[in-house]
């Protein structure tokens, strides 16, 4: 994350395909599921209209069947009783307005005109006699209650046997009755925004529709712009098409889901984007804040590597004065071999031996007796001088160094050491004079408690060796071990069990901090048969690793 956002045009070049990849497909997935919606709500529109249609048919085949299931009827046909006729059709009666038709046509079984009416608001350019018998050829072809057309109007048309009230006798003629198809009779719920009477023309069609008295309806259904467009062709029982409608409605359900869904999008759109600005806003503040902690903590090591160093040098400063009794006990020898070679120039001078060639010799061996008090010297002012960076540096010449310096004291306290080391060199990583002081601190600890404890031959074993990618020295003395009281306690700082003023506390602490905090190693102690045994376990360096394999 920390990486994605230092290339910001990166992110923001994702992020603007995420929203648009995003707000596409959820549109897209979202609108289809309105446009069924709409398509649905269409269909149910559309069958409601059909219902009507339907309900207009029933309507009239209810009316015609009733008339001409009446002995009244039956008898016109054969008497034509004009009483009748006053009965039903009076003058400025409104009985065919009454029973919603716009004519009604009564036949003998020759399919000649007794009678015919006509509603009074029902206009035609052609005679009456040319509407009836236009109406009656296109009826006859199909025998069934249907849509018929005439000077481009269409009628609801419906034909009945003319029978006796208890359906007995024969059939003595036929009663056609029918109505004009209006656009504001078929829609007079105002379901649909438009209507109007289509051409014959067949089209492709994507679903149907049933009908009581229909053969079928055919729908072709298109979504355009702001409007739902249907086609609808209605089929006789010869499965030909005999009238067709086309209706609009507005996308009332598919409008409203777009601006639905767009809403959606622009909120999800807008958490996305706030969501991404307190994410970058809380990685950037992540960030400060880990390159201040690391500031920090990068502060903190140097103040502690600072404060290592002073207790360090502490420690080297209270170890002074022993290191001095070290020297003196190395240069004794030198001093002693060097009071003998005066002596002798003394006494050859009184003999009349100091010749030349004899004054050589002891110039030699005086030379060599100063060089090696000098490089005593040397050796305890290079101890005593810091290390500012980490090294490689052989384990094994960094042991002996920190024996060497201490040796002359171990031998003048009757304290055998015996070393045994690697045959090969060990290779590690760190600063060389910590480590040495960390190896002179634990031996000069051993010595202090072989003498403390009075121990009879007394002895302190040295051991470096390899174990596997780690180089471990093992320190072992005989003084009797450490009291499992103070063992977990002698690591820490100013803690010592020596006389006030014999002590300082610090000089197993630094140890642990330097082989643990400066070289990556560990440090433990434990008491074995005769005394206490210290192993110091540092991993080998990189360079070394590559050699053992």
């Amino acid at each position: 994350m920390k990486t994605l956002f230092k290339n910001r045009y990166l992110v923001l070049i994702i992020f603007i395909l995420y929203l648009l990849t995003f707000n596409i497909l959820s549109y897209n997935y979202f609108l289809e599921d309105f446009k069924n919606l709409e398509i649905k709500e269409n269909k149910k529109n559309l069958s409601s209209l059909i219902n009507k249609i339907d309900n207009n048919l029933e309507n009239i085949y209810n009316i015609t069947n009733d008339y001409a299931k009446w002995d009244k009827t039956y008898d016109f046909i054969l008497t034509k009783n004009k009483q009748y006729i006053y009965e039903l059709f009076r003058s400025n009666s409104n009985t065919l307005a009454d029973l919603g038709l716009d004519f009604m046509i009564f036949q003998n079984l020759n399919y000649e005109t007794i009678y015919s009416n006509f509603n009074k608001n029902f206009e035609l350019k052609k005679d009456t006699n040319e509407f009836i018998n236009q109406i009656i050829q296109k009826y006859n072809k199909e025998e069934h209650a249907t849509i018929l057309t005439f000077e481009n109007k269409y009628f609801y048309t419906v034909k009945t046997n003319i029978l006796k009230t208890d359906s007995t006798g024969k059939i003595r003629g036929y009663l056609f009755a029918g109505k004009e198809i209006t656009i504001k009779d078929l829609d007079n719920a105002a379901i649909f925004d438009k209507i109007k009477i289509n051409s014959k023309k067949e089209k492709k069609f994507n679903d149907s529709l049933n009908s009581r008295y229909l053969h079928k309806i055919d729908i072709f259904a298109t979504l355009k712009d702001k409007n739902i467009n249907s086609y609808l062709y209605f089929y006789n029982h010869n499965k030909q098409i005999k009238f067709s409608l086309k209706v609009s409605q507005k996308k009332e359900i598919y409008i409203k889901g777009q601006k639905q869904i767009l809403i959606f999008n622009t909120i999800i759109s807008s958490l996305f984007i706030v969501l991404l600005y307190i994410l970058y806003i809380h990685t950037s503040y992540q960030e400060k804040l880990k390159k201040q902690l690391h500031e920090k903590v990068r502060e903190e090591i140097e103040k502690q590597r600072k404060q290592e160093q002073l207790l360090i040098q502490q420690s080297k400063l209270a170890a002074m004065g022993e290191m001095i009794g070290n020297i003196a006990h190395q240069w004794r020898q030198p001093l002693n071999a060097l009071g003998l070679v005066m002596q002798n120039m003394q006494f050859a001078y009184s003999m009349g031996d100091l010749d030349d060639k004899f004054m050589e010799r002891s110039i030699k061996k005086t030379n060599i007796l100063t060089s090696s008090m000098s490089k005593t010297i040397d050796d305890f002012r290079n101890f005593f001088k810091p290390n500012k960076t980490k090294e490689y540096f052989e384990i094994n010449k960094t042991v002996k160094k920190a024996i060497y310096l201490i040796e002359s004291t171990f031998e003048h306290s009757y304290i055998e050491i015996e070393k045994e080391f690697s045959k090969e060199d060990i290779e590690v990583y760190g600063y060389t004079n910590e480590f040495s002081q960390s190896i002179l601190n634990i031996l000069s600890n051993a010595k202090d408690a072989l003498i403390e404890k009075k121990v009879e031959d007394a002895k302190v074993k040295i051991r470096v060796y390899k174990d596997k990618n780690s180089a471990i020295v093992q320190i072992e003395d005989n003084a009797k071990g450490i009291s499992e009281d103070i063992k977990d306690k002698i690591f820490e700082p100013y803690f010592t069990t020596k006389e006030e003023g014999k002590g300082t506390g610090i000089g197993l602490y630094m140890t642990k901090t330097i082989i643990e905090n400066s070289m990556g190693g560990a440090i433990i102690v434990e008491n074995i048969n005769l005394g206490a045994c210290f192993t110091i376990k540092v991993p080998i360096s990189v360079k070394e690793n590559k050699k053992l394999n």
